[in-house]
């Protein structure tokens, strides 16, 4: 495993997409079967690229009107040969100032001269209190 700037890179673009509403984006991800999207909402989950074009373009014009903000944390991104992955904490900022963290990961794959995302998926962490009714060891 290698460190790439690349994938790094490719991660805080989409988090400026995000923020910008730049729906142009969706070019980043691959056109190949297996493509998977996954977001924080339980409907959030696209396996195939004509559903997660015209589901991404939206929410990322959605994004950018209504004033929000994706920080980037500190995205760790390596590659394999052609395929590569990043993670991030990045900070999802409301235009009221709320702020709350998420998690990201990226698994991308060399298609030609470009990185293309084949899954992506984006969460808010839950307590296991909460999800599993019991602490788990964390630490």
């Amino acid at each position: 495993m290698a460190p790439s700037l690349e994938l790094r890179d490719l991660t805080t673009s989409l988090y400026q997409a995000m923020t910008m509403g730049d729906a142009s984006f969706v070019t980043a991800f691959s056109r190949q079967p297996g493509v998977l999207g996954i977001g924080t909402d339980p409907a959030e989950w696209w396996s195939d690229y004509p559903t997660l074009e015209r589901v991404m373009t939206a929410q990322l014009r959605e994004m950018g009107a209504g004033g929000v903000r994706v920080v980037a944390g500190n995205p760790q991104a390596y590659q394999e040969g052609s395929v590569g992955w990043a993670a991030d904490q990045p900070t999802i900022q409301m235009p009221d100032g709320t702020k709350t963290p998420a998690r990201i990961t990226l698994v991308a794959h060399r298609e030609g001269d470009a990185w293309k995302i084949v899954q992506a998926h984006i969460s808010v962490g839950a307590r296991n209190e909460e999800v599993l009714g019991q602490t788990l060891t964390v630490e």
